[in-house]
């Protein structure tokens, strides 16, 4: 038989027992949940691919990047083109400024570019990319493209053979995971643009286009010193069966400032 002190004992255990259990229970959720977090999303300063950043999606955000670069001639203060940072501020607007890879002129070359950039603006850039449109395929705009302009982005980035991206040093991870393809989007091409020839006859620069690639977008970065490294590969071969490569390479460093302040 069971003394009230021997229940009395009892109980106080099992209700020890019961305490031990819930607090190891808030233990292993504080102790957890940062874990399950940085799983998520192993690169805490990357905006998902899969959010609806600033308004927009990743896939919709590309689009608005080949429009600003669309939109800019050859040889005009233009920030593909730029090997020092000189025209990084060129058409940048809104919450989102656009970081810029580079084109087959520079391939090979490692680009670094200093420029200064607002406090609390996101940024946006390419790891590597592609796009094609209509009036660059010559193709008959009175029917539906869409189909003939998603097959070519997608070829396009079969040739990529090399991805990284660093910021400040640490490495983006899993930037496989990046690869957005945008919707159909309406884009007006700049008569000098440095993407393809236009040709001579062209009398309307309105188009449609998709865009294919590795796009990362970052929280906005601390005030002060930050350096973004991109660095993309491609290997491919042309209709005559002659291999070609393309690499970019861009090291940006950045200074952040308040006050709405750039050079």
């Amino acid at each position: 038989m069971m003394t009230n002190e021997m229940k009395s004992f009892k109980g106080y255990l099992s209700g020890k027992r019961l305490r031990l259990s819930v607090v190891a229970i808030i233990l292993g959720i504080l102790v957890l949940a940062p874990l399950a977090a940085a799983a998520k999303n192993p690169n805490p300063g990357v905006l998902p691919v899969d959010s609806h950043a600033y308004g927009m999606t990743y896939g919709e955000w590309s689009a608005e990047w080949w429009k600003w670069a669309f939109s800019m001639p050859a040889g005009q203060n233009n920030p593909i083109q730029d090997t020092n940072g000189d025209f990084a501020a060129e058409g940048q607007s809104g919450k989102v400024w656009f970081l810029a890879g580079t084109t087959f002129d520079l391939s090979g070359q490692t680009v670094e570019r200093s420029c200064e950039i607002p406090a609390g603006k996101a940024l946006f850039f390419p790891v590597i990319n592609s796009a094609f449109s209509e009036l660059e395929l010559g193709l008959d705009s009175s029917v539906d493209n869409e189909e003939t302009l998603r097959a070519a982005v997608t070829e396009a980035m079969y040739y990529v053979t090399d991805i990284e991206a660093s910021v400040d040093g640490k490495e983006i991870e899993d930037l496989e995971n990046y690869r957005v393809q945008s919707d159909l989007f309406d884009v007006v091409i700049d008569p000098e643009t440095i993407f393809f020839e236009v040709p001579d006859d062209c009398v309307d620069y309105e188009t449609v286009a998709v865009s294919d690639g590795y796009w990362i977008m970052l929280a906005p970065l601390s005030v002060g010193e930050h350096t973004i490294h991109i660095y993309g590969r491609m290997d491919g071969v042309d209709s005559e069966d002659k291999p070609w490569v393309f690499v970019t390479d861009v090291i940006y460093h950045l200074t952040v400032v308040p006050g709405g302040s750039t050079k």
